[in-house]
């Protein structure tokens, strides 16, 4: 189902770009804007809402976010490449951004992406092809699966949303850089004890590993109390300022049949804070949330 569904993406960015490439006289311009056409997730938050609540009503509810192969190199850190080349050789290195709606009165999703075109700044709707499990299935063997499917099956079952004011939200960009950088991040060991951790994202993708190695990032809005929660024991009362949604961000290290993954949660506004209680001073924008 995954690869069929990859087709059918590839399939629109190709005959929607085609359309782009034979209106413009400029060839090179095209060309280098296609190869530039990377974007954070906000970038393209606002067209989709105005698309789901147009169709569905006001009452769709934005449920969450999914960033694949997000950028994390140089000053385009925490972007995808939405253009045609990133997929064309491989879909699964496809970059794109996935809004995820619910429709209101029932459980089925609404599902938007970036429309790829060169200066665009709308979606394209991909509704008809997506259901929980196609979009599970995206989510390509990494440790973040259990939890983004923990979340999508509450929201299933509840009326769990994102309920951040998206103008408040801190940018795709911007969650990526506290994960890469932040210093301390909260960690709690196998057996639930906090403590201040400074190995984050930039500790994790500079390690040695072997030559060969392919590198990715995943990226996932989701809402944080309803998730989270309930896979932290009730005697974790120490941490605070938990924010109602969450960032996550998954870094990823293969090799051969090695699989290494690092994940982390991020505050989702600049002036949200986390700590423990029983830690004087401790306090991150950045949780550990790694398998231990």
């Amino acid at each position: 189902m995954k690869n069929g569904l990859m087709k059918i993406i590839l399939i629109l960015i190709v005959f929607i770009s085609s359309i782009g490439i034979y209106a413009c006289n400029d060839a090179a311009t095209v060309i280098n804007q296609i190869v530039s056409n990377k974007v954070t997730a906000k970038q393209r938050l606002d067209s989709a809402y105005a698309q789901a609540q147009r169709k569905y009503t006001p009452s769709a509810k934005l449920v969450m976010i999914f960033g694949k192969n997000v950028l994390y190199d140089g000053s385009d850190a925490g972007k995808t490449d939405i253009s045609l080349s990133t997929g064309i050789t491989d879909p699964n290195n496809l970059g794109a951004w996935l809004y995820v709606f619910k429709k209101p009165g029932s459980n089925d999703l609404a599902v938007y992406t970036p429309n790829p075109v060169p200066g665009a700044s709308d979606c394209i709707e991909l509704t008809a092809v997506f259901n929980l499990n196609t979009l599970l299935n995206l989510i390509q063997d990494t440790s973040a699966k259990n939890i983004v499917s923990g979340s999508l099956t509450l929201i299933n079952n509840s009326n769990f949303n994102i309920s951040t004011n998206k103008d408040s939200l801190v940018d795709s960009d911007m969650s990526y850089s506290y994960s890469y950088s932040a210093n301390p991040v909260i960690k709690f060991n196998s057996s639930f004890v906090p403590s201040s951790s400074t190995f984050n994202g930039n500790s994790f993708m500079n390690q040695s590993y072997p030559s060969g190695t392919t590198k990715t990032v995943n990226m996932f809005l989701i809402p944080a109390l309803g998730t989270l929660r309930l896979d932290m024991p009730e005697y974790i009362q120490s941490l605070v300022g938990l924010p109602q949604d969450l960032w996550i961000v998954n870094y990823k290290a293969s090799y051969n049949t090695t699989v290494n993954n690092f994940i982390v949660g991020t505050v989702v506004r600049s002036d949200q804070m986390m700590g423990i209680n029983i830690i004087s001073g401790l306090l991150s924008r950045v949780i550990n949330i790694s398998k231990f």
